[in-house]
């Protein structure tokens, strides 16, 4: 059993013919068919069934199909990070940050390093913090960027590239504005629109609230960072957001904030993290070095 016999298996079943196998492999069609079966003597079991001119996986191919599937991925990642070995010129950084991260840290980052290592490619996927930490401990990803509410994280080496100060934000219009003190249990009184459950906003919300004994009064939640933006702008809510994440629409006069009144959750601090057991390239390490320079306030 070979690389490409398990390349064809997971090709097979995304595309059902074997002639756009081949095309994707830079095969010709006998010789896919060869390979198939070749597998099937190998292993003596069938593992393609023909019906209507498709070719669809038997219950044996479909069992197989999923260690095909992580052993060509593991295969290509392999392949990627040697090619980091041998220069900084070619090869691709993977990252997987959190929305916050996503949005409004990496950016500025991703640019800067981009431009010093223009032969490489960058490849980003936003999606919540929770599901990255996930990831990381089950080593599905090597590297990623996420908020902690305290720098050391136990399970993952961390270093700080961005440090924020959480806040209320309002439409310019709203009420809560003109509050020369306000209070916390003013602000828990108002119509919240918070985080999605699990989230280190929706997290650090319910930690502000229990800080200051107030219960807060939430009426919608939402995965995205920037339709609460939009959607605060356009009503009489207040939710929480990271100073800078509000930067532009505070120069645009669409938003206004406050502090936090009471006791304070603490600082935000968005952080590069990976498995404590792990190796970073040589390409992963260049990349953690630069977005840890200067950490922006």
């Amino acid at each position: 059993m070979n690389i490409v016999k398990l390349q064809i298996i997971v090709l097979i079943e995304k595309y059902k013919k074997v002639t756009e196998v081949a095309a994707e492999l830079g095969l010709k069609q006998p010789t896919v068919s060869f390979h198939m079966k070749s597998l099937e003597t190998e292993l003596g079991v069938s593992l393609f069934q023909y019906r209507s001119g498709r070719v669809l996986l038997t219950d044996a191919g479909k069992s197989l199909y999923q260690y095909a599937v992580k052993i060509v991925a593991l295969t290509a990642e392999a392949e990627r990070n040697m090619k980091q070995f041998t220069s900084l010129t070619t090869g691709t950084l993977v990252l997987e940050a959190s929305q916050v991260s996503g949005n409004y840290v990496l950016p500025k980052i991703l640019s800067r390093f981009a431009e010093m290592y223009p032969g490489l490619d960058l490849a980003l996927t936003v999606q919540s913090g929770h599901l990255i930490r996930e990831r990381l401990r089950a080593q599905e990803i090597q590297l990623g960027v996420l908020e902690v509410a305290e720098y050391e994280d136990y399970f993952f080496n961390t270093r700080i590239v961005a440090v924020d100060e959480p806040v209320l934000v309002f439409a310019p219009d709203h009420p809560i504005r003109k509050e020369q003190h306000l209070s916390p249990e003013q602000a828990a009184r108002e119509l919240w629109i918070e985080h999605e459950p699990r989230s280190f906003l929706r997290d650090m919300t319910a930690k502000w609230a229990t800080l200051n004994d107030v219960r807060i009064l939430g009426h919608m939640a939402v995965n995205s960072p920037e339709v609460l933006k939009r959607t605060l702008r356009e009503g009489r809510s207040i939710g929480l957001l990271p100073k800078n994440a509000i930067k532009n629409e505070l120069e645009a006069g669409t938003l206004a904030f406050a502090s936090l009144p009471g006791e304070s959750p603490g600082p935000i601090s968005s952080v590069l993290a990976w498995q404590k057991d792990y190796t970073l390239t040589p390409l992963q390490e260049a990349f953690v070095e630069l977005a840890a320079a200067q950490p922006a306030h």
